[in-house]
């Protein structure tokens, strides 16, 4: 394992995290402040989670193709150049093509960097390090927001404040890219590309993309509905936000725990004891609304839980695969993740509207728990026949 690229590559999640909890809220703010109606502000926001549907399939080719550290580049470079298209040209459908374009773009960046932080670590340290850097991805993104409380949403400077890291992102890419071949760069098998590499992800790991795509259920439906779960049961507005804040602390907290335990006594089980306790603690939610002593560990435990079972999914990624495999088997986890989140709130929030508020922590509880009895069957090994 290489120290000095290491800290570099979590330089580049840093930024990324930052640029992520930056726009977020500026297209939101934005775009208000030019009087857009509110489901086109929806649909702007919308844009940004879906391109990696698009181009996810892709992705593994073009690592190879490129090289990862000069993917990782133009993927910084492009969001730039799209942030000075909206500076040069202030139309408002310039807006609606950049968002998608920059979208994709940081939803491709979550993945590549996580299969080139994987690709550079050895087994020794690998959860724990992958857990810290979920943690600062966490804190980065917390930040997104307040720096954009200085930049303001009007005018050229948030635009330019914006471009100043994506810049800095390409350059550090490019250097990173220029030194010693990444791990996942060394094997030179042939990628598949489009459904052939979804075939090919999910027969290697289809286990772990069903750890990606209950993830990302849960912690949509999780951060969308929770505010809503707290009105329900007579909660204040304040009071029902600070539930997500909660649940958002045991996210950024839980997961380096959870990654020192993987790399101590074993990442399976302890991603088997991850997702049993994430059950657990959702379905306690009903009978500790009303005790506010035992409402917020409850509740910190199910935020870091299930944070923590896709972070261990991403451990075992690295820990059973390299080459192409990682690239192929990384991008299908992303994309089931995405999946998860794009679907995830609205099925449960018909059950709500069905059955009530108790709809919530009984479906996630029962998915993670149908999640762990699946997990606990014995593992597949793949095989070189596989690839």
């Amino acid at each position: 394992m290489r120290s000095w690229r290491v800290a570099g590559i979590l330089c580049l999640i840093g930024t990324e995290a930052l640029l992520y909890g930056y726009s977020y809220p500026f297209f939101s703010l934005a775009l208000e402040k030019r009087e857009l109606a509110s489901w086109l502000i929806g649909f702007n926001a919308s844009l940004a989670g879906v391109g990696i549907l698009f181009v996810g399939p892709f992705l593994p080719a073009t690592i190879e193709r490129l090289g990862i550290g000069r993917l990782v580049a133009v993927l910084f470079a492009v969001p730039f150049l799209s942030f000075g298209a909206i500076l040069l040209v202030p139309h408002v459908a310039v807006w609606f093509v950049a968002r998608f374009v920059m979208g994709t773009c940081f939803s491709a960046l979550w993945t590549t960097t996580e299969i080139w932080l994987n690709g550079e670590l050895d087994d020794r340290r690998r959860g724990r390090i992958i857990a810290a850097s979920g943690t600062l991805y966490a804190i980065c993104q917390f930040l997104g927001p307040l720096a954009l409380g200085a930049t303001g949403v009007t005018g050229s400077w948030p635009l330019i404040a914006a471009m100043i890291p994506l810049a800095v992102g390409a350059l550090l890419s490019a250097v990173l890219s220029t030194r010693s071949a990444s791990v996942v760069e060394t094997e030179h098998d042939a990628a598949p590309e489009g459904i052939s590499q979804w075939r090919l992800a999910i027969g290697l790991g289809g286990p772990i993309l069903l750890v990606a795509f209950m993830s990302g259920i849960g912690e949509t439906a999780m951060q969308s509905l929770l505010p809503l779960y707290g009105l329900a049961h007579g909660l204040s507005d304040a009071a029902a936000s600070r539930l997500v804040a909660t649940f958002a602390l045991g996210e950024a907290v839980l997961v380096v725990a959870l990654g020192w335990l993987a790399d101590r006594h074993g990442r399976r089980i302890v991603l088997v004891g991850a997702t049993l306790i994430a059950a657990v603690a959702t379905a306690l939610l009903p009978f500790v609304m009303g005790e506010g002593i035992a409402l917020q560990p409850v509740l910190f435990m199910a935020g870091g839980t299930i944070a923590g079972v896709y972070t261990l999914g991403i451990v075992l990624i690295g820990q059973d695969f390299r080459g192409q495999r990682l690239a192929i088997v990384s991008t299908g986890f992303g994309m089931a993740y995405s999946a998860g989140s794009v679907i995830g709130a609205t099925p449960i929030g018909y059950l709500i509207d069905l059955f009530g508020a108790e709809a919530l922590p009984v479906s996630v509880a029962a998915g993670f728990l149908a999640l762990m009895v699946f997990l606990a069957r014995p593992a597949r090994q793949p095989s070189r026949r596989d690839v």
